[in-house]
C-alpha cells in the first residue's frame, strides 16, 4: 500500500515532511491525497483512513467495486440484487448519500437522482483503478456539502509512472466479458496515461444485468522545476436493467417488468501546482462533471405505492479551488484558500396513475467557500490538526464547519488518535424541486461526530487498529405520507467500533482480519434504518506458494439486515438472514509478458438475499489473461 514519491511531488510534500516525527523512509512513501488540503503521509493524518493500492486490488480480484469495499472496516455496501441493481455505500451507519465519491478528486454525486445524490458504484469498473482512499468521519471542513459520512476517492493510474501497454481479457459464466487496456508513457517532463475498458455483465441474477464502457486520459507536465500541470479526462456510459427496488425481485415480484436506465458521465480537471518558495506552495484546480440518465420503471405491482414512472435527467457541476500552504517552521504549517461550486440540474419526468403527471424541475445553485487548516507539532510525539470552513450557498444560510484532530505516539509501538468534526449536506435537487413531493423549504442535514482510535504495532509483522465512533445526525430528510412531501424531521445517532488486524508472518504470506459493529438509533421512533447490519466482518489470506504462483481466499460475513418490500401492496419490513461468502482466486505469472488468473466467486455457493426477493449470485467462475506488450 505504497506509492513512490517522485521529484514532481516533492513540493506537495514539504509540509508533511517538515512535520514528520522520525518516520521511517518506507512509511513516508504512503502518500494520501484525500481528506486534507495537501498530500500527506498516512502517518501524518489523524482521521481514520484506509488505502488500497494496485497490488491489493489485483490480489483481491473482485468483479464489482462493491465487493472490494466490503473488505474495509466501517464501510457498508447495500446491493439490490445482481450487477444491474443499484449498489450504494454508507460509512459508519450514515445514509448512502452522506458518502462523497470522488474520481481522481472530482465529485461524482448527482443530486438529481431520487436517492438524495448517492452514487451507484456499480458504474465504476475496478479493472481501471490504481488506488482507493477511504476516509471515515465528516469531511465537510475540507469538501463542504455532501461529505457528512466520509469520502471514497477512486484514483486512476499515475501518468508519471511509465507502464507497458497492458491488455487484460476476462471471461466468465453466463456471458460475462470484461476487456481493459492500460498504458503510460513519459517523454522528458511529460507523462501520459490511457485506460480503456468494456464490460458486458452476466445475468447472474434473473433480470439483473449491466453493460459499461469507459475511457480515461491523464497527463502531467513539469515545464519548470517548481511548476507542475495536470490534466484528467474520463467518460463512462452504459445501460442497466433490474427488478424495481422493493418489488420483491425475481422471487416475489408479481410482475417481471424491469427497471431500465441508460447513463453517461464525464469528468474533466486541470490542476496547477507551484512551489513559489521553500515556505509557500500553491495549487489551483478546476473541474467539470456532467451526468445524464434516461430512467424508466414499471413501478411496483399492484401500483398502490409506486406507479410506473420515468425521468430524463442531466446534471452539471463546475468547481474552482485555490489552496495556499505556508510552512512557517518545522513544527507549524497553515493552509488557506477558497473555492467556488456551481451546480445545475434538469429533470423531465412523469408519474403514471392512469394519467401521466409531470414531475419536471430545473434548479441551480452556487456555493462559495473559504477555509483555513492548521497543523502543529508542539512536541515530537504529538500532532494537532484543526480545520475551519465557511460555505455560503445560494438560498441557504451560511454553514460553518470545524474539524479537530490529534495524533499522539504513546510509545514506539502505540499511537492514539482522536477526532471531532462537523458536517452538512444541502438538500438534493430531487428533494427540493420534484413537482409532486419536492419541498423548497427544506434545510440542510447536519452531523456532529467524534472518534477515538488506537494503532498498535505489536510486532514488525503484526499491526492492530481499533476505533470507536459516535455520529449524531440532525434534520434528516424523510418523506411524510400525510403531507405527501419531503420534510426535515429525523434525528439519528450511530455508534460503533471498527477493528482491523494486519499480519505478515512470512514474506510470502499475509492475513487481514476486520470487524465492524454499528448501533443505529432513530431518536424518538421505534424503527430501524434499512440495509445496515449491526455486525459485519471478514478475513483475507494471500499466499505466494511458488515463485510464480499466488493464491488467496476472502471470507466476508454480513449480519442480519432489516429490509422492506412493497410486493404485497403494503410496506412490509422483514429481516434478511446473515450470510458468509467465500471467494477464491489464483494467479500464475507464466512469463514476464503473460499472466493468467482464475477466480471463483461464492466458492461454497452460499444462498442468501441481498434485498427482499433478490437472491445473490451463486458460484461463478471467471478466467483472465493479462498481456504486457513489450515485456
Amino acid at each position: 500500500m505504497s506509492e513512490r514519491v517522485s521529484r514532481r511531488q516533492a513540493g506537495a510534500l514539504v509540509v508533511a515532511a517538515s512535520l514528520s516525527c522520525a518516520v521511517a523512509a518506507e512509511e513516508l512513501e504512503t502518500i494520501v491525497v484525500t481528506g486534507s488540503y495537501v498530500p500527506s503521509p498516512l502517518s501524518e493524518l489523524t482521521a481514520s483512513t484506509t488505502v488500497m493500492d494496485a497490488v491489493d486490488l489485483q490480489r483481491l480480484n473482485k468483479q464489482q467495486l462493491g465487493d472490494v469495499l466490503r473488505t474495509v472496516p466501517g464501510v457498508l455496501v447495500e446491493e439490490q440484487g445482481g450487477g444491474g441493481g443499484l449498489t450504494s455505500v454508507s460509512i459508519r451507519g450514515g445514509e448512502a448519500n452522506f458518502t462523497q465519491v470522488l474520481l481522481d478528486g472530482v465529485a461524482l454525486n448527482d443530486p438529481t437522482n431520487s436517492r438524495g445524490g448517492s452514487h451507484d458504484i456499480g458504474n465504476i469498473n475496478p479493472a481501471t483503478i490504481e488506488r482507493i482512499e477511504i476516509v471515515r468521519g465528516p469531511q465537510s471542513a475540507v469538501y463542504g456539502s455532501d461529505a457528512m459520512g466520509g469520502v471514497i476517492n477512486i484514483i486512476s493510474r499515475d501518468p508519471r509512472e511509465p507502464r507497458l501497454p497492458t491488455l487484460r481479457a476476462e471471461l466468465g459464466e453466463r456471458g460475462f466479458r470484461d476487456i481493459s487496456f492500460t498504458s503510460a508513457v513519459t517523454a522528458g517532463d511529460l507523462g501520459v496515461a490511457l485506460d480503456l475498458s468494456s464490460r458486458n455483465g452476466a445475468e447472474a441474477v434473473a433480470g439483473s444485468e449491466r453493460d459499461l464502457d469507459s475511457a480515461g486520459l491523464r497527463a502531467r507536465w513539469q515545464p519548470h522545476a517548481n511548476h507542475d500541470l495536470g490534466l484528467q479526462l474520463s467518460h463512462r456510459e452504459g445501460e442497466r436493467r433490474s427488478y424495481p427496488e422493493q418489488s420483491g425481485g425475481p422471487l416475489f415480484a408479481t410482475s417481471d417488468a424491469l427497471d431500465r436506465a441508460d447513463f453517461r458521465n464525464t469528468t474533466a480537471a486541470l490542476v496547477w501546482d507551484a512551489q513559489f518558495s521553500d515556505m509557500w506552495q500553491s495549487r489551483i484546480a478546476g473541474s467539470h462533471f456532467t451526468q445524464s440518465e434516461d430512467y424508466r420503471s414499471p413501478g411496483v405491482a399492484p401500483y398502490t405505492n409506486v406507479p410506473p414512472n420515468g425521468s430524463d435527467t442531466e446534471f452539471t457541476r463546475d468547481q474552482l479551488n485555490w489552496v495556499n500552504t505556508f510552512t512557517l517552521s518545522e513544527a507549524h504549517a497553515v493552509s488557506v484558500g477558497a473555492d467556488y461550486r456551481d451546480e445545475r440540474g434538469d429533470s423531465e419526468g412523469y408519474l403514471d396513475v392512469g394519467v401521466r403527471l409531470p414531475t419536471d424541475y430545473a434548479l441551480s445553485r452556487s456555493t462559495t467557500g473559504a477555509f483555513v487548516d492548521l497543523r502543529v507539532r508542539p512536541v515530537s510525539a504529538l500532532l494537532l490538526q484543526a480545520s475551519l470552513r465557511r460555505d455560503e450557498p445560494d438560498g441557504f444560510a451560511a454553514e460553518n464547519t470545524t474539524r479537530l484532530g490529534a495524533r499522539y505516539m504513546v510509545s514506539p509501538s502505540l499511537t492514539v488518535l482522536v477526532n471531532w468534526g462537523q458536517g452538512f449536506k444541502l438538500p438534493s435537487f430531487f428533494a427540493l424541486g420534484h413537482a409532486l413531493v419536492g419541498n423548497p423549504d427544506l434545510m440542510p442535514e447536519t452531523v456532529d461526530a467524534w472518534d477515538l482510535g488506537l494503532e498498535w504495532q505489536a510486532l514488525a509483522s503484526l499491526r492492530v487498529t481499533a476505533t470507536g465512533f459516535v455520529n449524531q445526525y440532525q434534520g434528516l430528510i424523510d418523506f411524510d405520507p400525510e403531507a405527501f412531501t419531503n420534510v426535515n424531521r429525523r434525528e439519528v445517532e450511530s455508534r460503533g467500533v471498527e477493528w482491523l488486524l494486519n499480519w505478515t508472518p512470512h514474506e510470502r504470506v499475509s492475513l487481514q482480519v476486520h470487524a465492524t459493529y454499528t448501533d443505529i438509533d432513530v431518536v424518538g421512533e421505534d424503527t430501524a434504518l434499512l440495509g445496515r447490519p449491526e455486525w459485519k466482518g471478514g478475513a483475507w489470506l494471500d499466499w505466494a506458494f511458488l515463485p510464480r504462483w499466488r493464491t488467496g481466499f476472502n471470507l466476508e460475513w454480513n449480519g442480519e439486515v432489516p429490509a422492506a418490500s412493497l410486493h404485497t401492496g403494503q410496506t412490509v419490513v422483514s429481516t434478511l438472514d446473515d450470510y458468509q461468502r467465500l471467494d477464491w482466486r489464483v494467479h500464475w505469472r507464466a512469463r514476464p509478458a503473460l499472466s493468467a488468473e482464475l477466480a471463483i466467486d461464492n466458492l461454497l455457493d452460499e444462498r442468501y438475499q441481498t434485498a427482499v426477493g433478490f437472491p445473490a449470485a451463486g458460484r461463478t467462475v471467471r478466467v483472465a489473461l493479462v498481456w504486457r506488450l513489450g515485456a
